[in-house]
């Protein structure tokens, strides 16, 4: 058993943190009669599970309905946090290499193409998303989109920057957003999103544009590809919706 000193030292949490945790039930210790806290073994096994789901990006909220929903099993919880670290690994070493690839193009040791330099960038930016996904469509249509995206995550990424890509160049080229060529890179955009995320109907389309422009990190993910991009996307989905319903 350790008191809640010692859980806060071995665990590189703050005393008040766990003073916090307990207040709002996310993981209560046992009170002696003075209100002393301690913690067991499993206890602090329930902290680490919590900890990792914070630096996933979880609320505390949606962290203490994942903990109901496995109250009495951790390991499920822990497959989770492993499958989503590595594909964060994943994404980070992509990260890099597309860093290190651009110092070279910048000493001139190297050329790259304008497609190499977003390699690693997507629409969702994964795990930095992951969360709000969530969220926003479901734990079961964040799962389906997992499992068709395993093993080609490349192909996914590349797919996605294409699309957003090729908006931002008929952006400059001043094309309107009902311009046929913007249509057709919508209804790339929609496929993509059918084939490796969930089936997407036009209503929730629709309403993903939208969040590229309502949502901050979104928008500012999008605008990474050219300035103004997410609006544009935004504006072209709509059209694309509204022409795709008559």
């Amino acid at each position: 058993m350790y008191r809640i000193k010692e859980a806060a030292q071995l665990s590189g949490v703050s005393v008040k943190t766990l003073y916090h945790y307990d207040k709002i039930g996310l993981l209560v210790p046992l009170k002696s009669e003075n209100g002393y806290r301690t913690y067991s073994q499993q206890d602090l096994e329930i902290l680490q599970v919590i900890l990792f789901y914070k630096y996933l990006g979880f609320s505390l909220e949606k962290i203490a309905e994942l903990l109901k929903e496995n109250q009495a099993d951790l390991l499920p919880h822990l497959m989770t946090q492993l499958d989503s670290l590595k594909r964060e690994r994943e994404h980070l070493d992509t990260l890099i290499s597309t860093l290190q690839k651009t110092i070279e193009n910048q000493k001139g040791e190297r050329k790259m193409t304008i497609e190499e330099k977003f390699v690693g960038f997507s629409y969702q930016d994964h795990q930095k998303y992951y969360q709000r996904a969530v969220e926003e469509y479901g734990q079961e249509v964040v799962d389906q989109a997992i499992e068709r995206q395993s093993g080609q995550e490349e192909t996914v990424v590349a797919a996605f920057n294409q699309v957003f890509q090729a908006l931002v160049q008929n952006l400059k080229n001043g094309l309107d957003v009902w311009a046929w060529e913007n249509q057709e890179e919508a209804g790339r955009l929609l496929q993509a999103i059918r084939t490796y995320g969930f089936d997407c109907s036009l209503d929730v389309f629709e309403q993903i544009g939208k969040g590229y422009v309502h949502n901050p990190e979104f928008k500012e993910n999008i605008d990474k590809f050219g300035q103004g991009a997410a609006q544009y996307t935004s504006d072209v989905i709509a059209y694309y919706v509204q022409n795709q319903k008559k």
